[in-house]
């Protein structure tokens, strides 16, 4: 048993130093001077002048080695670990080593937990989930600066084709104020097949104790694109790394738009919600009874209100005066004032409760295969608009 151990923890260092590195890839690598250049999405309001926020911005065009400690780099813009005394949901364990920049890509690598020769920083809480041999290291960054609207945040990430999140999120101090950019469980394997054709983009308004969590539940946060069956394997791509683009533009503390490949494809607005399904603009609004949001064959009810052939916002504020029900905060746990609050950028892979209850979780071979293991991020660029 030693030697295996021993194995183990050779074997987790090795997937550290080259998980998802291949030197003959043909992606094309965007040159530093030009994330600020990349088009931005036409829908973006065109009223507005962009200005690209170079201190919050990345290309990740240098190195950064994995280190078994609490660590800045990237000239002080991360930290290699999550912004609390916390290390990760469900059996997640996130580790100062798991995040490294090879030069081209930032890599957040996931592999098996052992409680026996662990990394840094050390669980003391003894086991999560009572899972002694399903626990998952992974590595996970944040922004050392926050962002506050109006603010344009879009990443060019390549998901880990394995039953694990890859996130790009936005989270107050506090925890109380969440808005996902992406949250992506890329691999099909281990019975994750619906849930890996899908990009989920939404928030969470938070009551931290007790703990309560409100979000969007209806079926248009999931995003699927029709040459997309599962994300992992279009994002591994035999190989040759494809990258998506996702982006939200958070315009006030009651307004999201959500992009993926520069296309809008969701918006929500005070009291409504605007989502593109097959290529037509849904739009709709929650209902409350007695004081509770209305549930439908297991979604977030939405009362349709049009559909249209293409966004309009002037349609969704229809919507809004048609509504007595928020979709940003329906139960006022920001005391009604939508989301005001001061947010850093995170940046990881996860193992979340819910998947982990339903069988859906990674298989040692899965962990163990830089092919699958990795989430790699391109670039993350941020823009403020003025008028």
């Amino acid at each position: 048993m030693k030697i295996q151990l021993l194995l183990l923890a050779v074997v987790s260092c090795c997937l550290l130093s080259f998980s998802g590195y291949h030197k003959n890839e043909k992606n094309k690598k965007t040159k530093k001077e030009d994330i600020a250049n990349i088009p931005l999405p036409k829908m973006l309001d065109k009223d507005l002048k962009w200005e690209f926020q170079a201190d919050l911005s990345d290309d990740f065009n240098y190195e950064f080695d994995p280190v078994n400690e609490k660590t800045t780099f990237g000239k002080g813009k991360w930290v290699n670990f999550y912004h609390a005394n916390w290390d990760g949901p469900g059996t997640t364990y996130w580790k100062y080593n798991h995040v490294s920049v090879d030069g081209n890509d930032l890599l957040i690598t996931s592999s098996r937990w052992d409680k026996k020769n662990e990394f840094n920083p050390i669980y003391k809480k003894g086991v999560k989930m009572n899972k002694i041999d399903g626990g998952i290291n992974a590595g996970c960054i944040t922004s050392t600066k926050k962002v506050k609207y109006p603010i344009f945040i879009e990443s060019s990430a390549s998901v880990a084709n394995i039953t694990l999140a890859s996130d790009v999120w936005l989270l107050s101090p506090d925890a109380t104020q969440e808005i996902d950019i992406m949250e992506c469980y890329g691999g099909k394997g281990q019975g994750n097949e619906f849930f890996a054709k899908s990009i989920h983009v939404s928030h969470h308004s938070f009551i931290r104790k007790p703990f309560t969590d409100y979000q969007p539940r209806d079926k248009g946060a999931w995003q699927n694109r029709s040459d997309v069956k599962a994300w992992g394997d279009h994002c591994w791509n035999g190989g040759d790394r494809k990258y998506v683009r996702t982006a939200v533009y958070w315009k006030s503390p009651v307004h999201f738009e959500y992009y993926i490949d520069g296309e809008l494809v969701r918006v929500l607005y005070d009291k409504a919600l605007a989502t593109k399904v097959n290529g037509k603009w849904q739009y709709g609004y929650p209902t409350m009874t007695d004081g509770k949001l209305d549930v439908e064959k297991g979604k977030q009810r939405i009362e349709s209100f049009s559909t249209m052939d293409t966004y309009s916002f002037k349609e969704l504020k229809k919507a809004s005066k048609k509504s007595s029900v928020s979709i940003i905060d329906p139960y006022e746990y920001q005391g009604g004032k939508g989301y005001t609050k001061e947010l850093d950028i995170i940046i990881n892979i996860e193992s979340q409760d819910w998947h982990v209850k339903a069988g859906r979780t990674p298989s040692d071979e899965d962990l163990a295969n830089p092919d699958k293991n990795t989430m790699k991020v391109d670039w993350i660029r941020v823009f403020k608009p003025v008028k």
